[in-house]
This record gives structure tokens, sequence and C-alpha cells, in this order.
């Protein structure tokens, strides 16, 4: 509703949702914690898409987003596959983008990081 009315994530997207609720569910289980049940003192949980892909650029289409059903914790991961344009560009034609320089292998988690 917030991004909808332009008040957060200015210039993002997101694709249709065709898929259930991805939280809160029981762990390991296909049943949603529902409306009434506590889990806390105050606390109420509905079933909610708490778990979204958004992207921002231009040439970017969106071709599916779906919802696993790995049930490893109370959310169903979700998923997208995009067709991206890409520009390229030849060694002599080559220029300066950003002076922001990230390494790829700063997103990469370690293996070790899984465990």
């Amino acid at each position: 509703m917030e991004r909808e009315a332009g008040r957060v994530f200015k210039g993002w997207k997101e694709g249709k949702i065709f898929f259930a609720p991805t939280y809160k569910y029981a762990f390991n289980s296909d049943t949603y914690y529902v409306e009434g049940l506590k889990i806390s003192k105050n606390k109420r949980r509905t079933p909610a898409w708490c778990d979204r892909i958004l992207w921002h650029g231009r040439g970017i289409q969106q071709l599916s987003y779906v919802r696993k059903e790995f049930k490893f914790s109370d959310h169903r991961p979700v998923c997208a596959t995009f067709l991206v344009e890409v520009e390229v560009m030849f060694k002599g034609q080559k220029k300066k983008v950003s002076t922001f320089n990230i390494q790829i292998d700063d997103f990469v988690p370690t293996r070790s990081s899984y465990y």
C-alpha cells in the first residue's frame, strides 16, 4: 500500500502476486497460525505476504513470481525469473559509470555461513 502510494521504494516494481500468503506457518507444516491464536502475550499473527521480490531499473521483465513449498521455516520462500536487457561495451568504448565499486564476492555468502 505504501509503495503503491509512492511513499516508499519509489521507482521499485513488484510483479502481481498469484500465490497464497507466505507467512506465518507452524514449523514444518502446511498450517497457518491463524488470527486468535496467541503467539505471545500481545501478538497475534494473520497470514501475510511478507516475502517479496522488488526490482528497479530499465530493461527488466519479470517472467515468473512464485512461492516454493519448502517447510524449514515459518515462511515460504518466493522466487522470480527475469529477462534483463544488458548493454555490451567493447574495450575501446568502456566508460566509467560509477565511482562506487562493489565486488560480487561481497554479496555471495561463504559456504560456512549456511551452517
